[in-house]
């Protein structure tokens, strides 16, 4: 079903005016990756120091955001990697991705894996999401219908689902839960809105990180 709404999307694109020949260098070569066959680059690299395992797509519509965050992310790290007080090598890092769309957007959700020597791997995440008829990024400021209140349906619907997961009541305070900052990372799918919160951020670090995925049907409307 993913790929049937993903050629959807590109289909809806390319009456829009945008085709991946378009875009911008997809950054796959500077990364020493190679293409498979579903459209991924795919690039791993094995050192003295460092394990490195990455894969994101090439036909995002601003494809640049996402060769930026891919390149910036991993020149940090292997900076990192080869400094000379680095310890308990090699370090690893993965990135992985996760592609969502529906006829009017698009959306790319990252999660990052890094160990780098201490006592405790770190994971997060990373998401973009494109306006395909408007041509340009959304943000979680302008993905409702105006004159809506989101954060009043989204928080408690939140809580529910972490509160269940954890076994814990109320594991999200207010003051987080109704600030549009917790849910700046987030995937549009035709029937869900999927939220992802890092380790910390929303939630007392011994918590981890989750993603929620809530019903469309039970949010106000988008605007996307």
């Amino acid at each position: 079903m993913m790929r049937v709404w993903l050629l959807t999307a590109l289909l809806a694109a390319a009456l829009l005016g945008w085709t991946p020949a378009a875009g911008a260098a997809n950054g796959c070569g500077d990364l020493g990756g190679t293409l498979d066959q579903e459209g991924m680059c795919r690039t791993q690299e094995s050192r003295t120091h460092y394990d490195l395992d990455i894969a994101f797509p090439v036909d995002y519509p601003d494809q640049a955001a996402i060769t930026e965050f891919i390149t910036t992310t991993r020149d940090g790290f292997v900076d990192t990697a080869l400094d000379r007080r680095a310890h308990n090598l090699p370090y690893r890092m993965e990135i992985q991705s996760t592609e969502h769309a529906t006829e009017t957007t698009r959306s790319v959700a990252f999660e990052v894996y890094q160990n780098v020597g201490g006592a405790h791997p770190s994971s997060w995440y990373q998401t973009f999401n494109y306006d395909l008829a408007r041509q340009r990024p959304i943000t979680f400021e302008a993905l409702f219908a105006p004159d809506t209140r989101p954060l009043e349906a989204i928080y408690p619907l939140v809580q529910r689902e972490l509160a269940d997961r954890l076994g814990v009541p109320d594991p999200v305070s207010p003051k987080t839960g109704l600030d549009a900052a917790s849910y700046q990372s987030f995937a549009i799918t035709p029937d869900q809105l999927i939220f992802y919160f890092d380790r910390g951020a929303i939630m007392a670090g011994a918590a981890g990180a989750h993603t929620v995925a809530l019903p469309r049907a039970e949010l106000p409307r988008l605007a996307v």
